[in-house]
């Protein structure tokens, strides 16, 4: 998804909020409640979206991803004039839970490690930060993020261990 498409979609879901804020106050307790379902659906559809333009921009970079990597690395920036400049970084191993299961107790997830990847990297950073995020190989995160990314993870970059990072780094000089 290109910015300009991006902004347009953040323009109508804000004059659609305008336009009914009323209505949806005066929404009744069981409405609101399936509202609030139909809403985490479509969540979870544009996070699988995401997901796959993620992977898809992943596959022309780098190849398709190794199978034995547990691990999924993935930044976004966001620049804007005045405002500075923001990287997130995220580290993990995107583990399936709750819903992600399906209903005939197999416990195997009917998600993607993309997509539980990206839902991870939502509840950390927020909507926003979705904007520019990248998956990146292993060796490219620990090569373009070095700066980011503290000694210690640096060490267990290679280690067999239950690892789970995250940071962002926010900076403004005007």
């Amino acid at each position: 998804m290109n910015e300009q498409s991006r902004e347009q979609a953040m323009r109508t879901a804000m004059e659609f909020i305008h336009k009914y804020d009323g209505d949806l106050k005066a929404l009744a307790a069981t409405e609101k409640e399936e509202l609030k379902q139909e809403l985490e659906e479509l969540k979870k559809k544009n996070f699988q979206k995401v997901a796959d333009c993620c992977m898809e921009e992943y596959r022309q970079k780098y190849g398709e991803r190794p199978e034995d990597e547990y691990w999924m690395y993935m930044i976004a920036e966001y620049f804007a004039t005045g405002e500075g400049h923001t990287t997130c970084l995220m580290v993990t191993q995107a583990l399936a839970y709750g819903d992600d299961y399906g209903p005939d107790d197999t416990y195997r997830p009917i998600t993607t490690k993309e997509y539980r990847a990206v839902r991870e990297f939502h509840k950390e950073f927020g909507t926003w930060m979705l904007h520019g995020i990248r998956f990146l190989s292993k060796e490219a995160f620990y090569t373009e993020c070095a700066y980011y990314i503290p000694p210690v993870m640096m060490k267990l970059a290679n280690a067999k261990c239950y690892k789970d990072f995250h940071t962002k780094v926010h900076y403004n000089f005007s």
